[in-house]
């Protein structure tokens, strides 16, 4: 039993992979149709793990509240405006889109997320201040470059008509070298999310079996 257990969750996850992947390369009308069947299964079954999701944020933080844990106040900010923006968007008013479109969410969210996102992106820049004062104090040919080439680029940014040549600097660095090193990242991303994807077809990886 235990080694059924074992076996045919490993054995689901590889039939269904595979079929979904033959699906993307091949123009069979049966494949195309067992594919897109297993895609809409999984974006069912991952709209239920958002509601299972939902559940366990209303059951940890209403512990925490009955509890009088320290961060109490803040549990109940969170689902008080989670069930203002449920009790608010769900249900459809005449005229109007419900759910995510609709005018009173979107005004919740041009209005109070967006700036409070704005805000904690603002804090960043202190972050990025506190980094660029330690690593005026490192003493490493690495760090050295590192600061000519954020100060060639702060320059090439803030600079207007007084250094024609600081900007085309700065153009030259986002555009070659910064841009390898991003596509570079993003390569070994895509990589590793295909060594991730083979090792989950093979049966190495199974945490649906965990």
């Amino acid at each position: 039993m235990g080694a059924l257990r074992r076996i045919l969750p490993t054995a689901v996850a590889i039939s269904v992979g595979i079929f979904v992947l033959v699906s993307l390369f091949t123009t069979n009308t049966l494949l195309d149709a067992l594919g897109g069947y297993f895609i809409n299964t999984a974006v069912i079954i991952a709209a239920f793990a958002l509601f299972l999701g939902v559940v366990n944020v209303l059951r940890v933080h209403a512990r925490r509240i009955r509890e009088g844990q320290p961060a109490r106040f803040y549990s109940v900010i969170l689902l008080g405006a989670m069930f203002l923006v449920l009790a608010l968007g769900l249900p459809p008013l005449p005229d109007a889109p419900s759910g995510p479109a609709q005018p009173v969410v979107q005004w919740i969210f041009e209005s109070i997320q967006l700036p409070i996102q704005a805000s904690l992106s603002a804090l960043l820049v202190f972050f990025v201040i506190t980094a660029g004062l330690r690593l005026l104090t490192a003493r490493s040919l690495e760090a050295a470059v590192m600061l000519l080439v954020a100060l060639l680029v702060l320059a090439g940014q803030a600079t207007v008509g007084l250094a024609p040549l600081l900007p085309e600097i700065k153009d030259w660095i986002l555009d070659v070298p910064a841009m390898a090193g991003v596509r570079g990242i993003l390569l070994g991303v895509a990589l590793g999310a295909v060594l991730t994807g083979i090792r989950l077809l093979l049966g190495v990886e199974r945490p649906y079996g965990d």
